[in-house]
């Protein structure tokens, strides 16, 4: 059944801070996939969920590996590397541009802007969660 966006943006205010009592955070699912700029290259993806454990490994059907990455910056130089584990804040986890961010290697090829794939976060305390995750194409945009 799908909601209409008003009762979900009311549903999502009413969840977005059960981590903590701090009104700024978002709605507790923000997932997005960011198919890659060149065909075969890696893609990304950027999330906010809710979740007191620390996040250990996200996994799809649609995606041969996916890897939890973060970004640095020394001087005038910018690099990832990867990372084993994630914590958050009262909000939650949050995986943006710039910051920590999901890098999926082998997406499937029948995956396109506008469509919607299960990401499986696991984390190191309870069970694995499966949310949708937008696709968005390289530029960011979901049509």
């Amino acid at each position: 059944m799908r909601m209409p966006v008003p009762v979900l943006a009311a549903l999502a205010a009413l969840g977005g801070c059960s981590q903590g009592s701090d009104p700024t955070c978002a709605a507790p699912i923000e997932a997005s996939i960011r198919l890659p700029a060149v065909p075969a290259g890696p893609g990304a993806g950027y999330f906010r969920i809710p979740s007191d454990a620390a996040l250990v490994s996200v996994s799809s059907p649609r995606v041969q590996r996916i890897e939890m990455h973060e970004t640095m910056s020394g001087g005038r130089m910018t690099s990832m590397r990867p990372i084993a584990r994630a914590t958050g804040d009262a909000c939650g986890i949050t995986f943006s541009p710039g910051g920590r961010h999901l890098m999926l290697f082998g997406i499937d090829p029948g995956v396109h802007a506008g469509d919607e794939i299960p990401l499986v976060f696991h984390f190191e305390q309870g069970p694995p969660r499966t949310e949708l995750a937008r696709v968005e194409s390289a530029g960011g945009e979901t049509r």
